[in-house]
């Protein structure tokens, strides 16, 4: 996926399309809302200074989407007194600022009809210091943070020569989404028109990504996960989550890495023969643990893991696939759930 920088008075501009369409908020609605700000007498915080509107830009490799409903609420509650400097940065030799805090207040303030925000403006010769400021700014309180939000930013320090564990490993993890075709977003913005990829397929599970890096920095193993669950189910979009910690759960299990090359695409095309969909494997693994294990937490590893490998056994499959011993077995062949397989496999 590729993130542009932005003109801020243009992402702006959207928002207030966006707001207008999904909640119509009109032109007199904004010009309410100023007009209580107004009203109250309150001002902004003494030696504040005024960047121009027309001067921002929104880095979005750095930078969260715009959130509309977020910014609805800011200007509903506007109060000057509250309204701390955004920070931005103008790197030597570029004629525009780029804001990497402080973005969903400013759109508020723009659309409330102000030109300028308050803001700190850091003059720097660093043209990485937005991606590391917004880092520094945002670590501290990481649950505001999505992964996706991390994992961006990570490969942002990475191209502007950051060489620090968590970003090469973000690089590497990256490059095998690349590799597979895949794009690496949630579902959020695997919904929105002008933030999702343009790949046929996507995985929104950015823990589960980075589980599949961490278990073998080289990428290799989790470029295998993703094009055996690709190859073998090409006619569902999302990368099945279920089906893919499966297959990672079997990969850690192997510690002496025995098993065969293309392993995991033999594994699945075994399943398939069951259940033509990815999602109804995982689904149907959730209704056969419910079934053997009940009032038991599902644990999407194990159970994951040992319901593929049940299924291959059931079709003949000679590869000795490790599992977590005989209290964990699902049970498939001998005690299936009622309406676990088709009827004519039934």
């Amino acid at each position: 996926m590729t993130r542009l920088l932005k003109n801020f008075t243009e992402v702006a501009e959207q928002v207030r399309l966006e707001l207008q369409a999904s909640k119509g908020i009109s032109q007199e609605q904004l010009d309410s809302f100023r007009a209580r700000v107004e009203g109250n007498g309150h001002q902004f915080p003494e030696n504040s200074v005024f960047v121009d509107f027309d001067q921002l830009y929104l880095d979005y490799e750095v930078q969260r989407q715009a959130i509309p409903d977020h910014i609805l609420g800011i200007m509903k509650r506007f109060d000057p007194r509250l309204c701390t400097p955004a920070s931005a940065s103008r790197v030597t030799g570029q004629d525009y600022i780029t804001l990497y805090d402080g973005q969903q207040h400013s759109i508020a303030m723009y659309l409330l009809g102000y030109s300028g925000v308050p803001a700190t403006v850091v003059q720097t010769d660093d043209p990485a210091f937005p991606s590391y400021a917004f880092e520094e700014l945002n670590e501290s309180g990481v649950k505001r943070l999505t992964p996706g939000d991390l994992h961006r930013n990570a490969l942002t320090r990475y191209k502007l020569g950051s060489r620090e564990e968590k970003n090469v490993r973000a690089r590497t993890m990256q490059d095998q989404f690349d590799k597979a075709g895949i794009d690496l977003e949630d579902k959020g913005t695997r919904k929105s028109a002008n933030l999702r990829g343009n790949r046929d397929y996507y995985f929104s599970h950015f823990k589960y990504a980075d589980k599949g890096i961490a278990l073998d920095k080289s990428g290799k193993t989790l470029f295998q996960i993703l094009e055996a669950i690709r190859s073998v189910f090409p006619l569902q979009e999302e990368i099945d989550q279920g089906v893919y910690i499966g297959l990672y759960e079997l990969a850690r299990l192997d510690t002496r890495q025995e098993l065969p090359p293309m392993w995991m695409a033999r594994v699945l095309h075994a399943c398939a023969k069951y259940f033509n969909s990815s999602a109804t494997l995982h689904s149907k693994a959730k209704l056969q643990h419910a079934h053997v294990f009940p009032g038991a937490s599902w644990s999407a590893p194990s159970a994951m893991a040992n319901f593929l490998r049940e299924l291959y056994i059931m079709e003949g499959g000679s590869i000795q696939l490790p599992y977590h011993g005989e209290g964990a077995l699902m049970q498939v062949a001998t005690n299936p759930a009622p309406g676990l397989f088709p009827s004519k496999v039934a």
